[in-house]
């Protein structure tokens, strides 16, 4: 009988100590951004790497570089690695979840951020801000400085129609822009720097008299600063994603930016790795989880020296 009750006793200490490993291994979360190439994503994964650093999370980023096939290869290759969460920015809201999917159906917790997936069953958590009200907050500044003039020409420069927050931005921008006081004149879709300048162009050639212009990111309106103060148009921009070089222009007597809604990247960041730590350990975050917006603007200098102060302390 002693025996066997050693034998009962090492069996349940064996147990035990597994249950422990289990408990004692360290969360697996593999995320997806588009590219390094712009501040936004760089914001992100510095939110996401401080995140996974308190949380003591094995983490791993890699990039879509904006295809829907390199995407899909990122997602199941985290598969194979067995992540325990993919965290991911969804290239299109449709064409994506047949990737994501299949993870969920293997068990992996899904969350989408920047933009969410069309069916609301495959990501248990949604994290971000809402696009409606990104591009609502800024055109409301937009449109109290049109108004101290009796209206105006404006146009918009919105995103490509495939990307999933094309129509949300462009609606919420719309918002704002009604009234017989307000004509807009021009849509010309871009996402790029050099397609951004290149819409601008294209937009004050067709309309030399317009007054402002809206952009629905970073990129388009960076590159709609460059070529407006290169040509020396006095159009004035509105627009969505804050970069330290939007900032500066902002801040440039000369500059053409105006006021920029942020996405706030590097909350949108931790909040994701977060939550998925939260989810996997049973704590039970909420399905959305929100990151407010917040509009700089040139009448508020401190506040947008403020943004530039802490962007580079990201660095250090």
């Amino acid at each position: 009988m002693g025996k066997f009750r050693f034998a009962a006793a090492a069996i349940a200490v064996a147990a035990s100590l597994s249950a422990g490993a289990v408990q004692a291994r360290q969360i697996s979360i593999g995320s997806i951004i588009y590219a390094r190439d712009s501040q936004f994503w760089q914001q992100v994964e510095k939110g996401m790497q401080d995140a996974a650093k308190k949380y003591d999370v094995d983490l791993a980023v890699s990039l879509n570089q904006r295809q829907l096939s390199t995407e899909a290869q990122v997602v199941e290759n985290f598969m194979t690695r067995q992540v325990d969460a993919i965290i991911m920015p969804p290239l299109d809201a449709q064409a994506s979840m047949a990737a994501a999917r299949r993870a969920a159906k293997q068990g992996v917790t899904v969350i989408d951020y920047d933009a969410p997936f069309n069916d609301p069953g495959i990501a248990k958590h949604t994290i971000g801000v809402d696009s409606f009200e990104l591009a609502a907050e800024v055109t409301a500044k937009m449109r109290e400085s049109l108004d101290e003039k009796g209206g105006g020409k404006v146009a918009l420069i919105t995103l490509p129609p495939t990307n999933p927050n094309m129509k949300v931005r462009r609606d919420g921008a719309m918002s704002n822009l009604k009234g017989d006081d307000i004509e807009v004149v021009s849509e010309v879709a871009a996402a790029t720097p050099d397609a951004g300048a290149s819409a601008l162009e294209t937009i004050l050639q067709r309309t030399p008299d317009i007054s402002a212009v809206w952009a629905s990111n970073s990129g388009s309106l960076s590159g709609s600063a460059a070529a407006a103060k290169r040509i020396k148009s006095d159009v004035k921009l509105y627009g969505v994603d804050m970069s330290v070089e939007l900032a500066k222009a902002m801040l440039d007597p000369n500059g053409k930016v105006y006021a920029v809604s942020d996405q706030q990247p590097y909350k949108v960041g931790y909040s994701a790795v977060e939550t998925a730590v939260q989810s996997l350990t049973g704590k039970n975050p909420p399905r959305k989880v929100l990151v407010p917006v917040k509009v700089y603007s040139r009448d508020d200098p401190k506040d947008v020296q403020s943004y530039i102060d802490f962007v580079e302390s990201l660095g250090k």
